[in-house]
């Protein structure tokens, strides 16, 4: 392994010189906390917006198996309105439907999210229900995206300002960096996104006193969800050099860190690491393009119930395997940020060293499932989630043109 220093300075030569043009848009949150003991602060940030009745969504673990729920509701003292902990995994209609009538009956006038990637996309589904005053699950149609391959897209924007959220979460998801959400609708078993720049946290929570109760593969599986957004911010076809440097750093961190805490769970320093990599790890997710990965990951999850972190876990390699002839320069710069010695290499061989170091890190390292079969996805799943799959927005701007539902489902079996 290469000194770091000396491995830094050398690498971020190798970015392909290109014609910039683009934008970027900033994360539209008023302020990140992180390091322990910082979600203490959320009180003077809740009184700083006049808060008087906040409703905390979170996980049924976290409100049943630990003391942080209970904990956090002593913090909030009269501030806090009500807990609604009946989230679903995949976010399901349901469910969301359920915690915008109880947020609604507490008058409230904020939503904490407390926990994962669920209460978090619950807590911002929640957000575009009051706004809209939706009650039934059919009326949130109306403001699903809707996609039609290759480029023919709506989105519906919020009639109303919803209401403010404060995130902390536990988990390395990171979408309470995000200003979409997915959600699950049940009879089609499909997962629609929604998006709005006003469901975004107005404050996030980054501290790793509080992840020490997250289960580990759930910590380690949201962790390789947050190096899926890196790799794929990388090999984005409208990846920029500001996103790139995020992307990069972000990258070499959670590679570090994830690995040391496997080997100490208990390190809060390697924990608050990871935590601020995640973080980074989603700035370029409003300014460039994914890929594969995610849209596949999206109805993996919908339509077999797989979490996202696994998601990423089973395809990430094979979808940078199907990717490698259109953008191999970018993914030898995902070797680079791994920290991989690519001197000598060609520029394929680089890239195979990438998706090599990846699949260690999933299956070796960090332990975690690698194959579609070990999370559960039958091979008579594969007609559905490629179906859905080639509906999703993400599916179009993948680096390499995906031209049918059968590539999708080679790639799948590859993946089995």
């Amino acid at each position: 392994m290469l000194n770091k220093v000396f491995l830094w300075e050398m690498k971020m030569g190798t970015f392909p010189k290109e014609n910039l043009t683009g934008q970027y848009s900033n994360l539209p949150m008023d302020i990140v906390h992180f390091g322990s003991g910082c979600s203490d602060k959320i009180v003077e940030e809740l009184d700083k917006s006049g808060i008087k009745n906040a409703v905390i969504i979170t996980g049924n673990t976290l409100a049943t198996k630990t003391d942080l729920v209970e904990k956090l509701e002593k913090t909030l003292g009269n501030r806090c309105a009500g807990v609604f902990s009946d989230t679903i995994q995949h976010v399901h209609r349901d469910s969301v439907i359920n915690a915008s009538a109880f947020a609604r009956e507490k008058n409230a006038d904020c939503i904490i999210s407390f926990g994962g990637g669920t209460p978090n996309d619950t807590a911002k589904s929640v957000l575009i229900c009051l706004a809209e005053n939706i009650t039934e699950k059919t009326q949130l149609d109306k403001y699903r995206i809707k996609f039609e391959y290759p480029d023919k897209v709506e989105i519906p924007s919020l009639t109303s300002d919803p209401l403010p959220m404060f995130a902390i979460p536990t988990t390395l998801s990171a979408g309470e960096f995000t200003f979409f959400v997915g959600m699950t609708d049940e009879e089609r078993k499909v997962k629609d996104l929604y998006l709005d720049p006003r469901i975004t946290a107005k404050a996030v929570f980054l501290d790793p006193d509080l992840t020490l109760a997250t289960p580990e593969r759930l910590w380690l599986g949201t962790g390789i969800r947050a190096v899926d957004h890196c790799v794929e911010a990388l090999c984005s076809k409208t990846h920029q050099p500001f996103t790139d440097a995020l992307s990069f750093r972000a990258l070499n961190m959670l590679a570090t860190y994830l690995r040391e805490t496997k080997e100490n769970p208990d390190d809060l320093s390697a924990r608050g690491q990871c935590m601020v990599a995640a973080w980074m790890s989603v700035c370029g997710l409003a300014n460039v393009t994914l890929g594969l990965s995610h849209g596949i990951g999206h109805q993996l999850g919908a339509r077999c119930d797989v979490a996202h972190g696994e998601t990423s876990a089973v395809m990430l390699p094979r979808v940078l395997e199907f990717n490698s002839s259109v953008n191999a320069e970018q993914q030898a710069i995902v070797a680079d940020a791994l920290g991989l010695d690519t001197r000598n290499k060609t520029t394929e061989e680089s890239a195979i060293l990438a998706r090599d170091e990846i699949q260690k890190l999933i299956r070796d390292d960090l332990g975690l499932p690698w194959r579609l079969r070990d999370v559960g996805v039958n091979e008579e799943d594969f007609a559905g989630i490629a179906k859905d799959a080639m509906e999703d927005l993400i599916v179009a701007s993948n680096p390499r043109t995906v031209n049918s539902e059968q590539e999708v489902i080679e790639l799948l079996r590859k993946a089995w």
